[in-house]
């Protein structure tokens, strides 16, 4: 059964899924899921040290009977201890829903090894390659029983996990998933993951932001058309693009209409229109209920105000950047108190406004291909319109760099992250040149991508997601995977290349050297470090101060597995692989000779930070180093604006 709309809701039972459409501003109508007494009670138990665990159990009973047994221990009154025990006769184990599933088309050998010239990092592509079959999923629902539920949206088709506490699809994942997929020649399982994400716009009206239930009520970054892209590219298969149109213009479609503000332009000449994240609840994210809760509580004892905190947590997560001083009043504000002031909806963020400028071309390309006389929407002119206003309200002509525009602040933000290039890579990507901003690919885009240069040789780990060690994930000092592929797309695009092969040599010396630090080997070529019991981590993030250190911060412990690390290693690999030499790894046998001596001819990245965490960035403080933009290259705007919320 297929629904439409922003309001369908929908729970697995067993094999059938049912709908039903409420108005509760929580994500879903679960009583056991998304809102309710029953999750209160137990996310606040604390029975377990990540919320998203009680989420993620399907029942063992049928929901009103896994009510009735929760009534009966007390409800809201129940001890702790009764209630771990009630968890334990009413609810199986997270992630029992899913099995592996066996990868025939994988080839041990793809061709993008043929361009990596350095002999252990061709060894180590290989082995990330046979990582593809550790991560496959697909959902089986015979060990539920008659009438039981899981907190698992439907998917029809096998899917690739991210890893670790991520047991289920996620949304923007998937799209740097899939550029290694493809470049392992993995075109069925890419187009499987692709299917069941339209079939989640077809009934759900967009693509939550994961497969779950407490999922429905947000997305993230839309990269589905861009993932059509990407496979048409490596397929040229014209009836697939032609098939997912109508869905993908559906997803548009839902964008369009829930995400748009209206922003007078600076000069008050007119207004414009932009996207935002925005969610529309009053109650803390299921997954990390306890998080949200306290959160607001210690915030406020005002209703309205937790509410407002609650909604601007969850677009925060819609935003993937889930947390970062982009979306808060006061980015110097202290660590414990910092996400007091939460308020992304009054973000209008770069990135997102990039992305959907190249969702917007690749629709009217695909109109094309499909030979569809259907659509009556001109998309060319939406991201014509799109690329106007994100020159009117985000660009800062000294700098070269792209910043938010706060709402109700009536300025651009100062704060320097990845997304402040993400716009070279969407225009440079769209074919069109710098036809309306002759400086896109000149002169203002080498002021840009300089301070780029010169904090990347202050990261021998990667570019930081900010410039503030606010204890945030998506903050100093953690370098993300998708962030370094965005620079490393937006460097090569405007002409950047040395640039785009620094960023590339540094994001692989961080996964092969974290790889190589937690037990990785290949036979014949790399031995195991002595005193290691693991066999080698792919992470989901890394610290931009040393070589081969996982990330840290936010919500939970850092990931292992891991679906997007993976997949851009390989895009890394298959477009540097030329270029890129042995990685050089401090503190193991892979610190000297030879290795350490090709480093030091390929890259100006110091192979350890010459400079201490407390004098790179203060928590406290702003940064005021040479290779940091200074005040005189600062945005500022005095624009007005007019929000829809």
């Amino acid at each position: 059964m297929f629904i439409s709309g922003y309001g369908a809701r929908a729970l697995v039972a067993a094999t059938t899924v049912f709908v039903t459409f409420v108005q509760a501003k929580g994500p879903c109508d679960s009583e056991i899921y998304c809102q309710g007494d029953l999750l209160h009670a137990i996310q606040m138990a604390k029975l377990y040290p990540d919320d998203k665990t009680f989420v993620d159990k399907p029942t063992l009973k049928p929901p009103a009977q896994v009510l009735a047994n929760f009534a009966e221990i007390g409800g809201a009154n129940a001890s702790r201890e009764a209630l771990q025990k009630f968890v334990n006769d009413n609810f199986g184990q997270e992630g029992s829903e899913l099995k592996s599933v066996d990868l025939t088309e994988l080839d041990a050998n793809p061709p993008f090894l043929n361009n990596v010239s350095d002999p252990t990092l061709r060894a180590f592509g290989k082995t990330v390659n046979g990582y593809w079959s550790t991560l496959v999923r697909e959902q089986d629902y015979s060990t539920l029983c008659n009438g039981c539920v899981s907190s698992m949206l439907s998917l029809k088709y096998h899917f690739v996990v991210p890893g670790g506490r991520f047991r289920e699809t996620y949304y923007w994942d998937t799209y740097f998933t899939i550029e290694g997929m493809l470049r392992s020649g993995l075109k069925d399982l890419t187009r499987s993951s692709i299917r069941d994400l339209l079939a989640l716009v077809d009934l759900y009206g967009f693509v939550p932001n994961g497969a779950r239930v407490y999922y429905l009520g947000r997305s993230q970054p839309p990269l589905l058309t861009l993932m059509v892209k990407i496979y048409y590219e490596h397929t040229k298969d014209a009836a697939f693009v032609a098939a997912a149109l109508p869905l993908l213009q559906k997803e548009h479609a839902y964008w369009q209409s829930n995400h748009l503000v209206n922003v007078t332009k600076p000069d008050d000449s007119g207004v414009v229109q932009l996207s935002r994240y925005i969610v529309d609840t009053d109650q803390p994210r299921p997954e990390s209920y306890t998080k949200d809760y306290e959160l607001a509580h210690n915030a406020t004892t005002d209703p309205d105000i937790q509410a407002r905190i609650y909604a601007d947590m969850a677009a925060g997560a819609e935003s993937g950047w889930d947390y970062s001083t982009r979306w808060v009043k006061y980015p110097l504000a202290p660590t414990d108190r910092l996400l007091y002031g939460i308020h992304t909806r009054q973000v209008i963020p770069v990135e997102l406004n990039a992305i959907l400028y190249q969702v917007e071309l690749a629709l009217d390309s695909f109109v094309a291909i499909a030979n569809s006389s259907s659509s009556s929407i001109d998309y060319r002119g939406l991201a014509q319109n799109r690329r106007n206003a994100m020159y009117s309200m985000f660009y800062d002509q000294p700098s070269g760099l792209f910043y938010d525009y706060i709402l109700d602040e009536h300025q651009r933000s100062t704060i320097l992250s990845p997304a402040s290039l993400w716009p070279y890579w969407s225009f440079g990507a769209s074919g069109e040149g710098g036809a309306s901003q002759p400086h896109e690919g000149g002169a203002w885009a080498n002021v840009a991508f300089s301070p780029v240069s010169r904090i990347l040789g202050n990261s021998p780990g990667g570019f930081p997601a900010t410039l503030y060690n606010s204890g945030q994930q998506w903050d100093y000092p953690n370098a993300w995977p998708p962030l370094q592929y965005v620079l490393m797309q937006a460097a090569l695009i405007t002409g950047h290349t040395d640039l785009a092969t620094q960023l590339a040599q540094t994001f692989a010396n961080s996964v092969f050297c974290a790889w190589y630090k937690t037990g990785g080997s290949i036979p014949g070529i790399l031995e195991k470090l002595p005193n290691t019991t693991d066999t080698g981590h792919m992470f989901e993030k890394f610290d931009s101060t040393q070589v081969g250190k996982e990330g840290s911060g936010g919500e939970y412990t850092v990931q292992a597995g891991f679906g997007w690390t993976n997949g851009i290693l390989i895009w890394t690999l298959d477009t540097f692989g030329k270029s890129l030499v042995a990685p050089v790894c401090p503190g193991t046998p892979l610190a000297d000779g030879v290795a350490t001596t090709a480093l030091a001819t390929c890259s100006s990245a110091p192979a350890v930070s010459t400079m201490s965490d407390s004098s790179m960035i203060s928590s406290t403080l702003p940064v005021s180093l040479s290779w940091v933009p200074t005040a005189t290259t600062a945005p500022t705007s005095s624009t007005s604006a007019t929000s829809s919320t």
